[in-house]
């Protein structure tokens, strides 16, 4: 079992004091600033966090990293979702009073983000009376605007899911074996989920979904806001499969905990109607319009998995359409996690606790597995084995491999930095491979911008890990060690010793930018290695020509660092 190295771990308080708590700085005269709200769905509280809350968590830190990198005026949000029956029911079975409940789920939550360094801007609780300020707001937005009736719900719901579904969402299946339900039998259930449902019949207030569903659709198709596009086609031809007005009260009798209806105590809202709207809650509405381009809900970006793009984006969508605010402008849909090619679940046995993972591995090897592994179409699979493999494969021998050789006095027998080469192709100190190298490299800074611009660190990272692999094999056909003067070395070259290493260590430092929102600790100390100060490590300084040599301090470091240990 391979380890982070100590030397990270116990650099940590250092690196936060120098670094600034994101790792990676901004700059305040960046190209195109702009604000921007990321946000994860707020995780619900029926349990504990598993690694596929991690996972999502993650996808938005990398996502508000990278952001920050580039200069833009990022807020990034995650929290908790501690309404509705199943958070009763859990509460009940732990024999606990329900905000007591929550107030631990929540907490665990919180220790995991602190854990795993996520840096979030606020982290909101559905449970906050400036929540309930929102929700209610919210309410009485749409209520205004005419799209609110009270009328008589009758079709499927699945209390798991905590949604209404038509005829056509259900089939016939079997229950889930459970402690309470030790024998299966024969009922209806989600297609989607697989979860039972019940057919119910009561009066609730409902919203005008049914308005909304072809100007979501126009949405869809006109602005390609949800990425990747396999998850387009799935909303799409669930919408063209009609859609009916939506329940969004319960009675208070059967949903006791939740915020309750304006002024019709005998109702409480649905669960998601208060849930989405936690969004604008971290914005400061409603005191801060929703409709001030000046505000962050006019650029917001959400992250979730897909199973509730139904949520984010057709019923979402519909109830800031008819409360007349700006729908979102992105969101990305990342799959599931599988364990060793099975679906993760209690009664399996196989879910991944996200504290024992990082206890084994360490945090920046388990950053890089999920964010490398994960998968935006396909799902991911969480295996050992596999972490085992590409933290010596990728992290030791590639990435911190290359660092260690190409800062270490052997390549520097001067002990200084060296001295910067012009990099024109028209440069006579260039070889072919030289020029090669570095096409690649101005290759990988435009590709992994635009990967991760989109939130796809995945591929990003893959794009990475090839470079690397590149450079790798570039210094060992280069053999630089074979240049250094030396006695009786009569094929000593010093300019090319020195044209080498400077190709070297930029292709270092521009991999180390890139990779700051995904391994942030490491490519920290990667970039300290290299002296690169501070006000250097953002987007603009993606590219070639960095003068190490004319520095104040020029000498290499007397130790050689190694990022991972094996």
């Amino acid at each position: 079992m391979f380890k982070l190295t100590n030397y990270i771990r116990n650099n940590k308080s250092l690196l936060n004091k120098i670094n600034n708590k994101y790792y990676c700085t901004t700059t305040t005269n960046a190209i195109n600033k702009k604000k921007i709200l990321i946000t994860t769905p707020i995780f619900y509280v029926n349990g504990p966090p598993h690694i596929g809350h991690l996972y999502t968590a993650l996808l938005g830190d990398a996502f508000a990293r990278w952001n920050r990198f580039k200069g833009n005026d990022t807020y990034f949000m995650t929290g908790t979702d501690e309404h509705g029956m199943k958070v009763d029911e859990a509460a009940k079975k732990k024999g606990l009073k329900t905000i007591d409940y929550c107030d631990s789920i929540s907490n665990r939550f919180k220790e995991l983000f602190k854990l795993s360094e996520i840096q979030y801007d606020d982290f909101i609780r559905t449970t906050e009376p400036r929540h309930r300020d929102a929700v209610t707001a919210m309410w009485n937005r749409l209520l205004e605007k005419g799209y609110i009736y009270k009328g008589v719900y009758k079709g499927w719901y699945c209390t798991s899911d905590e949604s209404f579904l038509t005829d056509d969402q259900v089939m016939e299946g079997m229950s889930p074996i459970t402690p309470n339900n030790p024998v299966s039998k024969k009922c209806m259930v989600s297609k989607e989920s697989g979860h039972e449902v019940t057919w119910v019949e009561e009066e609730n207030y409902m919203f005008k979904l049914s308005e909304f569903a072809s100007k979501v659709e126009n949405w869809i198709q006109d602005l390609n806001p949800i990425f990747p596009a396999t998850h387009t086609k799935q909303l799409l031809a669930m919408i063209s499969q009609g859609v009916r007005d939506l329940s969004i009260s319960r009675p208070s009798s059967r949903i006791t905990w939740g915020i309750p209806v304006p002024n019709d105590p005998s109702q409480t809202i649905y669960v998601w109607l208060d849930a989405l709207t936690n969004y604008l809650t971290v914005t400061g509405y409603p005191k801060v319009d929703p409709n001030d381009p000046s505000s962050y809900w006019s650029n917001t970006h959400h992250i979730i998995g897909k199973d509730i793009i139904k949520f984010h984006c057709l019923y979402w969508p519909s109830f800031l359409m008819a409360a007349e605010y700006p729908v979102q402008k992105g969101v990305l849909c990342h799959a599931h996690w599988t364990v060793n090619r099975e679906k993760m679940s209690k009664s399996r046995g196989n879910v991944v606790d996200p504290f024992e993972s990082i206890q084994n591995y360490g945090l920046e090897v388990i950053r890089y597995f999920l964010l490398k592994g994960g998968g935006l179409e396909d799902d991911g699979d969480w295996s050992d084995h596999e972490i085992s493999v590409r933290l010596k494969a990728d992290l030791a021998d590639t990435y911190g491999n290359l660092l260690s050789r190409c800062t270490g006095k052997p390549l520097h027998p001067s002990g200084h930095w060296p001295k910067s080469v012009n990099l024109d192709e028209s440069s006579t100190l260039l070889t072919e491979k030289d020029i090669q190298l570095l096409n690649h490299c101005k290759k990988l800074i435009n590709g992994a911008t635009v990967n991760f611009d989109k939130g796809d660190f995945k591929n990003g990272i893959y794009e990475i890990l090839a470079f690397l692999y590149d450079c790798n094999g570039y210094i060992q056909e280069q053999k630089p060690w074979t240049l250094a003067p030396k006695p009786n070395r009569p094929n000593a070259d010093p300019v090319r010793l020195n044209t080498i290493m400077y190709i070297a260590l930029e292709m270092i430092r521009i991999a180390s930018l890139l990779l700051l929102p995904v391994i942030p600790s490491s490519a920290t100390l990667a970039l300290n290695q290299l002296d690169i100060p501070l006000d250097q490590r953002n987007h603009q300084n993606l590219k070639l020509g960095y003068d190490y040599f004319s520095r104040e301090n020029n000498q290499i470091p007397q130790n050689s660092l190694i990022l991972f240990k094996k």
